[in-house]
């Protein structure tokens, strides 16, 4: 029995006098901020894209945090390719052969490039599942730790397997790094710069092997440890910076709201957004977009508790999103970009390049690999991620061909001419294909699978660069297939396959919110009618941005 008297019971029983009106009332605030969010959608349809750079400095400045945290990853990867190329380093870690000559032997050289790609799998695929349970900042800020301690082990090598412990270790910190700082940027990046700034995620990776070779030009002479030593501790300079900025940073909004921190999640964009409405509209934007996504997690029995596996990736409309991210990010591999950044001084040495000039030419195909990077930034977004990654497998076909059939020719001209098709692979690969494949694989996903998408798709990009790591040196090298420049017609083919498939199965998501793209595969819609089929989310958007006008108007008045 209950101790209240009968009285109280029949009072408790009683709805208060005006509980149907503070229903109503709750109801009407559901539906205006469900208004506010969509109309928000809207407003990041009407932006420009100048505009939009230039709105919120703040969100652009926290962007920037992630991109810097993400260019260790090509520094490393040039690194750790021009290090075996150094007169001093192959002299102290290397072998010699009966000219007098010392060289790294072979199964080092691929266990190296290899064993990296491997351990990057580890670190992504680690990073991804644990970020559901910590959320990017504390797990970011562990990883550059981890980053840091792994360049001393490096630094301090005094054998070619503690250098190889020491590479693995770091390798696992850049994999993570590669998930996490992806996943990051797509949550926040606002619709009329997304592919670009998802793009730069490429762009930072081109900006540390340009930082590499000028570096390796220079030490590489030096004729003592520091010669290639210097190149390991320049990490520490990327992982400092990187560091500072992680301390401040705030949590991604996305992860805030899947955890049910509205509160929290608030603030975050208030630190991103300079108009505080501004940050309000995202944060329903955020809740409407994760609830269109739930919707169809429901359908699959995706995200138990809050929760997700990896295998939610590959049920219901999830598996067309997470082929189409595997298939562009293995582009990557399949082009011979891992080929092109672990041997380039060595392949340049083969061509009959001194060198010393061979680290010229490094620093040139570094130039154009910025320059078409830089390139891509601005034009991706206006011209759309489907025609850009598409001239980009073409483009890359006819340039390995190219290269190829010149290689075949034992002339100095013939040389010359694959010389200059091998560097000019930087510049046309980062403008067609090295920014698209991050456009397109940061955007497809649904928003409570993303990380995990992106760490399956990095990871078969990385597994398939573990594959040619270990195979491309038993193809070109003197004293085994000595193939040289004529590996062209292995990429050159592969890339041709890869251009059809690309045509079928890449859609076009210019201009698309995510809530937008999530209906369209929902809907099964075919991916050529991707870019003109009419959503019902943005016709509510359209719809909600008017009404919110009108009332804007009144008011004034």
């Amino acid at each position: 029995m209950s101790g209240k008297s009968e009285d109280e019971q029949i009072e408790v029983a009683v709805p208060a006098p005006h509980a149907g009106a503070a229903a109503a009332d709750a109801k009407t605030s559901t539906e205006l901020a469900e208004m506010r969010g969509r109309a928000i959608q809207q407003q990041e349809h009407d932006r420009g894209y100048w505009l939009t750079l230039r709105s919120d400095p703040r969100l652009l400045l926290w962007i920037g945090v992630m991109l810097w945290t993400i260019g260790v990853r090509g520094f490393e990867a040039q690194a750790g390719g021009a290090i075996i190329s150094i007169t001093h380093f192959k002299q102290r870690f290397g072998e010699i052969d009966v000219e007098g000559n010392y060289f790294i032997a072979t199964k080092w050289m691929s266990a190296l490039s290899g064993g990296g790609n491997a351990f990057m799998i580890v670190g992504s695929t680690i990073a991804s599942y644990i970020l559901d349970y910590t959320g990017f900042r504390y797990l970011i800020l562990a990883t550059t730790l981890l980053n840091i301690a792994s360049v001393g082990i490096e630094f301090g090598t005094t054998s070619i397997d503690m250098f190889f412990a020491g590479k693995m270790v770091n390798c696992i910190a850049i994999g993570a790094y590669q998930s996490l700082c992806t996943t990051y940027v797509a949550d926040i990046s606002p619709l009329a710069i997304r592919a670009s700034v998802i793009g730069f995620c490429n762009l930072s990776q081109c900006i540390g092997p340009f930082i590499a070779a000028i570096m390796t030009n220079y030490t590489a002479k030096w004729d003592n440890d520091w010669s290639w030593r210097a190149l390991i501790c320049a990490q520490w300079g990327f992982a400092g910076v990187a560091f500072i900025g992680q301390l401040f940073m705030p949590e991604s909004p996305v992860h805030l709201v899947r955890k049910g921190r509205y509160e929290a999640a608030r603030k975050a964009l208030g630190r991103m957004y300079t108009k505080p409405e501004d940050a309000d509209g995202h944060l329903e934007r955020i809740k409407l977009t994760l609830a269109e996504a739930a919707a169809e997690a429901s359908r699959t029995e995706a995200a138990r508790g809050g929760g997700t596996s990896y295998l939610d990736c590959f049920r219901g409309t999830n598996l067309r999103r997470t082929y189409i991210c595997i298939f562009v990010f293995v582009a990557e591999a399949m082009s011979g970009l891992g080929f092109v950044g672990s041997y380039g001084s060595l392949m340049y040495q083969y061509l009959g390049i001194s060198d010393e000039k061979s680290f010229h030419y490094l620093i040139g195909a570094q130039v154009l690999s910025v320059s078409g990077a830089a390139l891509a930034f601005f034009v991706t977004d206006f011209y759309g991620r489907r025609p850009m990654f598409l001239f980009g497998c073409v483009s890359i076909t006819v340039l390995l061909l190219c290269m190829a059939i010149s290689g075949s020719v034992d002339t100095y001209s013939a040389t010359t001419a694959s010389v200059g098709f091998y560097t000019m692979f930087n510049f046309v690969y980062n403008f067609g294909l090295g920014s698209g494949v991050y456009a397109i694989a940061g955007e497809l996903p649904t928003s409570i699978l993303r990380g995990k998408t992106l760490a399956i798709s990095i990871s078969s990009s990385n597994a398939a660069n573990t594959m040619w790591s270990f195979v491309c040196p038993y193809i070109f090298n003197p004293g085994y297939g000595n193939l040289k420049a004529k590996i062209g017609f292995i990429f050159g083919a592969i890339m041709a396959f890869w251009s059809v498939i690309a045509f079928y199965i890449v859609p076009e998501t210019r201009g698309r919110t995510y809530e937008e793209i999530d209906e369209l595969f929902m809907n099964k819609v075919p991916t050529r009618q991707f870019k003109s089929f009419v959503t019902v989310a943005e016709q509510r958007a359209s719809e909600a941005y008017t009404a919110e006008k009108k009332e804007m108007n009144m008011t004034d008045v």
